[in-house]
């Protein structure tokens, strides 16, 4: 793979070439840094990253993991043993969530975990298009669509509900069929569904989420989520379950609301008692949480780790 340069950014690592792991290892060297950042989200990635962070461990330079998620939603018992394994190759963590610093902490009680909650992205467009709110609720359910997200829960918590003047847009790239959510919005008989199943760009989000009063993340399991951080850069309350990470990140009343996972009547109640404007009440606490939970903020968590951790022998 021909490294590149731009913007200050080595385009050096090929998931599908080790030659460019040893060339990183190499000149993540020659560069004496104190300690490396790796990301960390997916098994696929993870022998690569754990053979790097060993390399790097035998040039006497500690490295952590950023980890958004430990393991691969779905995985089975052997792929999360696969996976701690491979996470051991670390010397510290960076975790977004109360859950994973415990589990971390349990199998690595010697090495350094710290948690710090998903930033609040700064970096998205400004809405372009002014979409026209409607009815008395306007719904955004945004992201890959697949099983785990709970996305069926949210629509037979509107079937429940039955009240034409809450609408529900769903944006995303569904992993399955697309006729089969079609015909499950139309057996559900929920009203005021609209389906955009498709992949969209940064600047078409930006007009669905300054559309809506409240983004729904019905989650079955989760990690952290990218998209609370998106709705609250948007300065949208979040509606989600409680599993996970996201219970670190809704507080409950303040920057939205939380309800046990496969649960369509808690949804449907929570629908029932808000409005436009009650949920215009929540935004000062969003602006409020999205600041605490900042870009600035997580780097000082590195910069922290970079003068402790790069000190002890790896």
């Amino acid at each position: 793979m021909e490294q590149t340069h731009q913007q200050d950014v080595l385009y050096t690592l090929d998931a599908l070439d080790p030659r460019t792991w040893w060339t990183a290892v190499r000149d993540i060297a020659s560069a004496r840094c104190d300690l490396v950042a790796i990301n960390w989200w997916t098994l696929f990635l993870a022998p690569e990253f754990a053979l790097i962070a060993r390399l790097l461990r035998a040039h006497g330079i500690p490295s952590v993991f950023l980890c958004h998620n430990l393991f691969d939603h779905d995985s089975g018992v052997f792929k999360r043993m696969l996976a701690m394994r491979l996470l051991s190759q670390a010397n510290a963590y960076v975790v977004h969530t109360k859950t994973q610093a415990e589990l971390l902490r349990q199998a690595f009680p010697a090495k350094t975990v710290r948690m710090h909650t998903h930033p609040t992205y700064d970096s998205y467009p400004k809405p372009a298009n002014v979409l026209p709110k409607r009815g008395r609720l306007e719904l955004l359910f945004f992201g890959f669509i697949r099983p785990y997200k709970g996305l069926d829960s949210l629509i037979d918590a509107l079937a429940l509900l039955a009240d034409s003047e809450v609408h529900l847009t769903v944006v995303g790239e569904p992993w399955g069929p697309p006729e089969d959510l079609v015909k499950r919005v139309y057996t559900s008989k929920a009203p005021n569904v609209e389906l955009h199943l498709e992949y969209v760009n940064a600047a078409t989000a930006a007009d669905y989420f300054a559309r809506a009063d409240l983004v729904v993340l019905p989650y079955r399991r989760a990690t952290g989520s990218g998209v609370a951080a998106m709705a609250y850069h948007y300065d949208k309350p979040v509606l989600a379950t409680r599993v996970g990470g996201l219970s670190d990140v809704v507080q409950n009343g303040r920057t939205g609301f939380l309800v046990d996972p496969d649960a369509p009547q808690q949804l449907a109640a929570i629908l029932r008692t808000q409005s436009r404007d009650s949920l215009a009440q929540l935004v000062k606490h969003v602006r409020e949480r999205k600041n605490q939970s900042t870009w600035s903020s997580l780097s000082a968590v590195l910069v922290d780790l970079a003068q402790t951790t790069a000190k002890q022998a790896p």
